[in-house]
């Protein structure tokens, strides 16, 4: 057979190799397809999946996002009454005010709940573009500290990497 350039194709040569490149960027195609539907599906619409909110990590997820999305007031409520006692509602967004969680991918460790204490340990990580050797990720481990009020979770610990420490030592 003559091709365009008018050079003999061999049989099972170039024919077949071109097909072969077809059919893989096919495959590769649907396979992103197919990713971005799982995606979707895993994450929701509102692009994170609530978990419980009753749970303890429901909490630690809930006060994250509302300081992610500056709504200190819910953020401070989930604090338990007695850092709410010792602590301002003032002086709390004062810290909070300069937390940024927005470009973090924040990942659930573990958690440990024995009778009415919790311990939610998650992982913030941050993804920066440039760089002398291409992009950089930094990680920080964080250790939340909650306690059971009235049938609901409540923060009576962040860790001061995570925003604001929400009371002044005593």
């Amino acid at each position: 057979m003559a091709s365009v350039l008018g050079l003999v194709e061999e049989e099972g040569g170039d024919g077949n190799m071109s097909r072969m490149w077809l059919l893989g960027a096919a495959t590769f195609v649907m396979v992103l397809l197919l990713g971005s539907v799982a995606v979707a599906l895993v994450t929701g619409r509102g692009g994170t999946e609530l978990l419980p909110s009753d749970s303890p990590e429901g909490v630690v997820q809930r006060y994250l996002l509302a300081l992610r999305d500056e709504d200190y007031e819910k953020a401070y409520d989930y604090l338990s009454s007695d850092v709410q006692r010792d602590c301002s509602y003032d002086y709390f967004l004062k810290g909070a005010s300069y937390t940024e969680i927005g470009g973090r991918q924040v990942t659930l460790e573990s958690v440990r709940t024995t009778d009415d204490r919790a311990q939610v340990k998650a992982r913030g990580t941050v993804l920066e573009p440039g760089g002398l050797f291409g992009a950089s990720e930094s990680s920080q481990d964080w250790t939340f500290h909650l306690k059971l009020e009235g049938g609901r979770w409540r923060l009576v610990g962040i860790p001061y990497t995570v925003g604001p420490v929400p009371c002044p030592p005593s």
